[in-house]
């Protein structure tokens, strides 16, 4: 496997203006770096290829006027905390680390209440969870692309396997509730 650290000056200067500019042509990026056309596209397909980058789309959370929580987390099964949030459209991703918290996760939501209660309804009440900190993230200091899960499949069923109908922030509304399920009163997810 090809490390980002083993590829040569022309590799990290196309890296490099391909994050200033996804969208730039591989003519003006061979008139950059020196190098053809074909060889500019054959340097991207290889780095493609090797998973060292990826064209993603998402929403800029510098802009979107969404709320992110980051959730640290010391737990005993890490894989298992994640699971749960397969299919979660307000999961963004999760990391396990290093270091006392073993499991970084990531969420997004339109409101801090609906945010508060997956963390108080399906992270802080899991047995294997021993301890939670949370943050909210008050701003992006550069332009941050992140996948997010717009279209979402209806279900009679929520992706955690909770009873929206059931729960007490939902029933006080303190908590938007699921966009896959019937249950929800938001407006990114309608």
């Amino acid at each position: 496997m090809v490390g980002i650290l083993e590829l040569d000056e022309k590799d990290k200067k196309i890296l490099e203006i391909l994050e200033k500019n996804p969208e730039v042509s591989q003519n003006e990026i061979a008139k950059i770096v020196g190098l053809s056309q074909p060889s500019v596209g054959s340097r991207i397909k290889k780095m493609k290829e090797l998973g060292i980058i990826n064209h993603a789309y998402g929403i800029n959370i510098k802009n979107a006027g969404l709320y992110i929580l980051k959730a640290d987390i010391k737990c005993r099964q890490p894989k298992e905390i994640l699971n749960l949030f397969n299919g979660c459209p307000f999961f963004l991703n999760g990391f396990v680390v290093a270091g006392n918290k073993n499991l970084s996760m990531f969420f997004v939501g339109e409101d801090l209440s609906s945010l508060e209660a997956i963390v108080d309804q399906h992270i802080r009440t899991n047995p294997n969870v021993y301890d939670v900190d949370v943050g909210i993230i008050v701003r992006a200091e550069n332009d941050t692309i992140i996948p997010m899960k717009i279209h979402v499949e209806k279900s009679d069923k929520s992706p955690c396997n909770s009873d929206c109908g059931k729960c007490d922030y939902w029933n006080c509304e303190l908590c938007l509730g699921c966009p896959v399920t019937g249950y929800y009163r938001g407006k990114i997810w309608k």
